[in-house]
């Protein structure tokens, strides 16, 4: 009874959280960093696919997501660290690239003009390591370690998978490092940044991130402005909404700060000033047949907005009903998660297998449980949805949503699959009809929020219940690894023709 009492103080206490953590427009550059080590942890995890590789990492894991819903990033990272660490190898990793794998790569800005703007780089530690024991008499850098000898940083940057346009290498003396980063002569693109840390050839950490430039980036961005202002009164759309959204985010990033994951910033310059020349001419630019691919959308709710991540698969051209998956992500996530995270993106990757749309909302943006029904609607009116094979998928947080919303509108969905977590099931909710999926991991904290839902689900005599149980997975990696049998149980679902 007090462990219970305990997983349900945890549970409750993301519900207070998923209104109070950043939002990805203030998102601190821990934030960043965190989401980028995680896409490595699970990379990691992939590879370890041994149940005792992975289950070396489990602790660790669970470490992350407490000091995580404690605000505390820097620690959450290191613990994120030693999960990867631990998915590599029984052998701990020597201290040099233990040290290596703490320091982080900040830039002055991720949106730049490459004939105005200067774009600095400054090497500095997330947290701080020790790589060996310091006598007395040695000055500390300001990680508190001494750095480690005959280490390079290497600096490249790559435009469309091409050879690297720019290489800096820096001798690796103290910290921070700072450094000014050439971009003069660079074409406009969106750049992949690779920064390494080696020692001879030996490579002791590489990051990977996302440098955006633009040529006549300021004038650019105050002409966004000016249309938009023209425009002030006119009744809210998709395609007017998206584009208010999309000139704050570049705002943001042209004023140096860090959002919580890479953004193609001058593709979406040049998409932006698109829409506003259809938007002049009262063209529909989002949807229809020709618009393939990742979209970061606003959509226009009958009475609010809500931001998305929306793919659509080149299946959208033959102009046929498509099914969609509506994703809502965990307390302390975004719109982005599902297709950055939860396995690199898995839900994206076998959607656009099946040839199904999927899109995710920001789940922090007034969550009300008809909302998921409106979002449908608003997706049908960009591109035609199968509405009898409608699937809703949710991760923690994201998985009460998905129970609230499944009892608000059942019959607007064929079936629905909630990961790391429960839900509270009303006594009235006509649910008895809509499949369901329950992913339990034995190390999840929210097992029991889990168990509860499958009582209630058991009471409403919902007839179609698949429950699966996965031995040594916690909260973080259940999305990962339950993914593909939740897929299989939405094709299962939909081959069988609920209504």
């Amino acid at each position: 009874m007090i462990d219970e009492s305990i997983h349900r103080l945890q549970f409750d206490r993301l519900v207070w959280l998923w209104g109070i953590l950043p939002s990805p427009t203030h998102a601190q550059p821990e934030r960043f960093v965190l989401g980028q080590k995680l896409r490595a942890c699970e990379t990691a995890w992939d590879k370890a696919s041994a149940p005792a590789e992975r289950a070396r990492a489990v602790e660790h894991l669970k470490q992350s997501v407490t000091l995580f819903f404690g605000f505390k990033l820097a620690e959450a990272a290191r613990a994120m660290d030693e999960a990867r660490f631990a998915l590599e190898s029984a052998t701990p990793p020597a201290a040099e690239r233990r040290w290596a794998e703490a320091l982080y790569l900040r830039l002055s800005t991720r949106l730049a003009d490459p004939a105005s703007d200067e774009v600095s780089v400054s090497l500095q530690p997330l947290y701080p390591v020790e790589w060996r024991q310091k006598a007395p008499e040695e000055a500390a850098t300001p990680n508190g370690a001494a750095v480690p000898p005959d280490l390079l940083l290497r600096i490249s940057l790559v435009l469309d998978g091409q050879p690297a346009r720019q290489v800096i290498n820096l001798p690796l003396r103290q910290l921070p490092l700072s450094s000014p980063l050439s971009i003069a002569t660079l074409a406009e693109g969106d750049y992949l940044l690779r920064s390494q840390i080696l020692r001879g050839k030996e490579v002791l950490a590489t990051r990977e991130e996302t440098l955006s430039l633009s040529r006549n980036l300021r004038p650019r961005l105050t002409q966004v402005e000016k249309t938009l202002q023209t425009m002030a009164e006119q009744p809210s759309t998709t395609d007017l909404a998206t584009a208010r959204s999309l000139h704050a985010l570049l705002a943001s990033l042209a004023e140096g700060k860090t959002l919580e994951t890479n953004y193609p910033a001058t593709r979406l310059l040049l998409e932006t000033e698109a829409l506003l020349r259809d938007l002049s001419q009262t063209r529909r630019f989002y949807g229809g047949s020709k618009q393939v691919g990742q979209f970061w959308l606003t959509l226009a709710l009958p009475a609010s907005t809500v931001p998305v991540r929306l793919q659509a698969p080149p299946q959208v051209t033959s102009g046929e009903p498509l099914p969609l998956v509506l994703a809502l992500h965990g307390a302390g996530g975004s719109e982005n998660l599902f297709f950055d995270g939860y396995g690199q993106g898995a839900v994206a990757t076998l959607s656009a297998s099946r040839g199904w749309l999927v899109v995710a909302p920001r789940g922090s943006a007034g969550f009300r449980p008809e909302r998921a029904a409106e979002i449908i609607d608003a997706v049908d009116r960009l591109y035609r949805v199968d509405r009898k094979r409608v699937f809703l998928v949710g991760h923690s947080m994201g998985g009460a949503q998905v129970v609230a919303s499944a009892q608000a509108t059942p019959n607007a969905f064929a079936g629905a699959a909630v990961l790391g977590g429960g839900g509270q099931v009303l006594p009235n909710a006509a649910i008895s009809q809509l499949p369901f999926f329950i992913g339990i991991g034995s190390e999840d904290f929210a097992l029991p929020n889990a168990r509860r839902l499958e009582a209630g689900l058991r009471e409403r005599k919902v007839e179609s219940l698949q429950i699966r149980n996965y031995p040594g997975i916690e909260h973080l990696v259940i999305v990962q690894v339950a993914l593909p049998d939740v897929f299989a149980f939405f094709d299962e679902v939909a081959s069988r023709g609920r209504r």
